[in-house]
């Protein structure tokens, strides 16, 4: 009898558990007044308010919208409208949170806007809520400085009457798990993978963004094909979206359960015991599970039920690799799909598989013609100088 895969959702519909993030951040009031998303340490943490205005006082890259006060533009019917953003379209539309396609004004560019509604997050008896919504803007923020080209960063966060809307990277190329879907890869037999070349490049730059974060102590705990995007329709650039589950950690072992079952490593599904687990291990679990599904078109764990899910997932019991798996790869996935966290391989250590040198090559001559590419246009002269001008003319050298 063939086994059909259990629907590929997060556990309780994305709905955030009670404990979410709990292990490692303090409780706060069953009902608070204001949305708190400062770090600990550094005095009296800002509000939604004062973060915008702190996000909005950075140092913008070229492009990057700036917050503006509202205005009576908001009689538009565009809670965006007043900070110089108009919605597009709707992208998502979840039980607790919006997600949709808007546009800067001013730029023109596009971006994500995802959406808190007050009504639900702040009214009586939802702390957990609001407590999981502190956890994705604040780790978010953490990551926004470095701006790594390959997770979806913030840009700002702004506070509607009814919402806190944080405004996000735009990216235009769907998920990859559309992209698999629409390249045949299903839970039948003889399901089609991705091209090699198309999985290797998937796979090294989202090895790089769980190294980046994980260097930061983030671990994003629900890394899956869904959540992965491409920035265009060239399937060139991948990054790293939904932080809903991310809990900045550091070297904290975690307790909460949550993620996607078919992604999610067998010491959180063995979890009952309350053994604590490492976020960056957990994470390299999800990034093995989806090197797999690039390749082979399937998940690489399956059951007919949760419970057979669940089992296979404690034995590390994956699917069979066929001949559409190089053995390069298939070395990798097996060093990193294996019961002891502590001895799996890190995302840098992914990197430096045998798999990944025409990736590193590439993004060596990358990194070597940006080195060489001058910082400031060489000098011009004026057209009425001679040509002895110019020849004697000094050096100027540029720094």
């Amino acid at each position: 009898m063939r086994e059909s895969a259990p629907p590929s959702a997060p556990l309780s519909e994305r709905e955030p558990q009670p404990a979410v993030a709990a292990d490692v951040l303090p409780a706060q009031s069953t009902k608070p007044p204001r949305l708190n998303i400062g770090t600990k340490g550094q005095g009296p943490a800002p509000t939604f308010a004062s973060a915008r205005r702190a996000l909005s006082a950075r140092p913008q890259s070229p492009g990057r919208p700036t917050s503006a006060r509202p205005s009576s533009a908001r009689a538009s019917g565009d809670p965006l409208a007043g900070f110089g953003y108009v919605t597009l379209s709707p992208i998502a539309n979840g039980a607790f949170s919006t997600v949709c396609r808007a546009k800067h004004l001013a730029t023109q560019r596009e971006v994500a806007t995802k959406t808190f509604h007050k009504a639900r997050y702040l009214q009586p008896g939802n702390a957990h809520l609001a407590q999981a919504m502190r956890n994705e803007i604040d780790v978010l923020r953490r990551l926004a400085p470095q701006q790594h080209p390959h997770i979806a960063n913030i840009i700002e966060v702004v506070e509607t009457a009814q919402a806190y809307v944080a405004v996000l990277e735009y990216c235009g190329g769907g998920s990859l798990q559309r992209l698999l879907q629409k390249n045949g890869a299903c839970d039948r037999p003889h399901s089609l993978g991705l091209d090699e070349r198309l999985a290797r490049s998937i796979s090294y730059q989202l090895a790089d963004a769980l190294g980046h974060m994980h260097g930061l102590g983030i671990a994003h705990r629900d890394v899956k094909p869904e959540n992965v995007l491409f920035v265009g329709v060239g399937l060139e650039t991948i990054k790293l979206c939904d932080f809903g589950f991310a809990v900045a950690c550091g070297h904290k072992r975690l307790k909460t359960v949550c993620g996607t079952p078919q992604y999610m490593a067998p010491e959180i599904e063995a979890s009952g015991s309350k053994e604590p687990y490492a976020g960056w291990a957990a994470d390299m679990w999800a990034l093995a599970c989806c090197m797999f599904e690039l390749l082979e078109g399937k998940p690489a764990f399956r059951g007919a039920s949760v419970t057979q899910l669940n089992m296979r997932l404690v034995r590390a019991s994956h699917e069979a690799f066929t001949a559409a798996t190089p053995q390069q790869a298939r070395a990798l996935i097996k060093r990193i799909l294996i019961m002891d966290a502590e001895k799996r391989l890190n995302a840098h250590q992914v990197m430096g598989g045998m798999w990944f040198a025409p990736n590193r090559r590439a993004a060596a001559a990358r990194a070597e013609a940006a080195e060489n590419t001058p910082r400031h246009p060489p000098p011009t002269y004026r057209d009425d100088h001679s040509d002895e001008e110019r020849e004697n003319a000094p050096v100027v050298m540029c720094s």
